[in-house]
């Protein structure tokens, strides 16, 4: 459990960057009011509570509440990514019982606490035994048979922000990530994929120097171009576009790799991160001109993918999931604006009909 003063820290920092970049108002006209917005989150994760004492019951009536008060139509949960440091470790099937009573409403991924941990295990290399792949394709397959629409979050470069949120880094073309997108494809599945993403090597920004961040981080985005281009029918959706935290994740990168892998997706974020100026957003609620363009040239390719954490109202502590579910009213209210903002056919798309065919999901 974090300290009373690391978790203060943190949601200062969060809300203080928030009055930085949104504090002023809106000086445009938006296309259409915010009260009657609907759109899909297909980026969401449960918190239940630690083992034995775990309350999905709870986090799933406390996401319907949501849902019905902030008009989200569907939502798409998952287990974040996970690695045997932050033991105990869940996956899908911690929360599947609890959101198939909700068959409209809700959908799901898996592999964040069982895929991604094998991964990461196997770390930098690229000797994969075959009961390792026999293990990984098994889970995989039982996954899909359990009704998840594909495989998420997974990763191969995620930063810590905070204590007991982990550093997480393999090679985006790892032999199980092509494995992987194998699978997907054969399945007409999709992976949700965070990647912290750089060009090449770099030294870690001050804000993230303590450990278990390495002092280099590496390269990844060579081979993260190898594994959207290993099976064009793998759909990938990159997580947390907009929210850029190393100041590489831009525009030009996007439309460049938008144009060149069309098996790539995106999820929108609605929270500046650590490089606001690649941020959809201006600080008066205004799209930026190159993120028009962008959202205009590729309406079939952006998500709303909100990462809200959320828990039920009988859950105590610290935590990061804990930590990152007080900042779910604030991207919500973010992503109304954003969706606000946009011309009305865009925003639909956006909000609403693109995670409907993307995913699969039952009107």
């Amino acid at each position: 459990m974090l300290s009373f003063h690391c978790r203060a820290t943190v949601i200062l920092g969060l809300c203080f960057s928030s009055l930085l970049f949104f504090g002023e108002k809106s000086g445009g006209q938006p296309t259409q009011t915010t009260d009657r917005l609907e759109w899909i989150d297909v980026h969401v994760h449960f918190i239940g509570g630690k083992s034995g004492r775990q309350d999905y019951e709870g986090a799933a009536r406390a996401a319907l509440g949501v849902m019905d008060e902030s008009r989200i139509k569907k939502m798409v949960v998952m287990p974040p990514p996970q690695d045997y440091s932050n033991a105990p470790n869940y996956d899908y099937d911690s929360f599947a019982g609890a959101i198939k009573r909700q068959p409209t409403r809700f959908a799901f991924l898996g592999g964040g606490g069982s895929l991604n941990l094998m991964l990461q295990a196997a770390g930098d290399s690229r000797e994969v035994s075959n009961e390792l792949k026999r293990e990984f394709e098994d889970k995989a397959s039982e996954i899909l048979r359990q009704g998840a629409r594909g495989f998420g979050e997974m990763t191969a470069h995620h930063l810590s922000h905070t204590s007991g949120h982990p550093y997480e880094s393999v090679a985006a073309d790892h032999p199980l990530l092509l494995m992987l997108a194998d699978i997907a494809a054969r399945n007409d599945a999709l992976i949700d994929f965070h990647l912290d993403v750089l060009p090449e090597d770099m030294k870690a920004p001050e804000w993230l120097s303590s450990p278990p961040n390495p002092q280099i981080l590496r390269g990844n985005l060579a081979a993260f171009e190898r594994l959207l281009a290993h099976n064009r029918k793998a759909k990938m959706v990159w997580a947390h576009a907009g929210s850029d935290m190393l100041g590489h994740w831009t525009t030009e990168l996007s439309r460049r790799l938008l144009e060149k892998h069309p098996n790539l997706y995106m999820s929108l974020r609605m929270a500046p991160g650590r490089a606001p100026q690649n941020h959809p957003l201006t600080r008066s609620n205004e799209i930026r001109p190159g993120w028009l363009r962008l959202l205009q040239d590729f309406p079939d390719r952006f998500v709303i993918g909100g990462d809200q954490f959320l828990a039920p109202p009988s859950l105590k502590g610290g935590g990061p999931g804990m930590i990152f579910s007080q900042r779910a009213p604030m991207i919500r209210e973010r992503t109304k604006a954003f969706l606000s903002a946009l011309p009305a056919d865009l925003s639909r798309k956006i909000a609403m009909e693109n995670a409907m065919r993307l995913y699969r999901l039952k009107d």
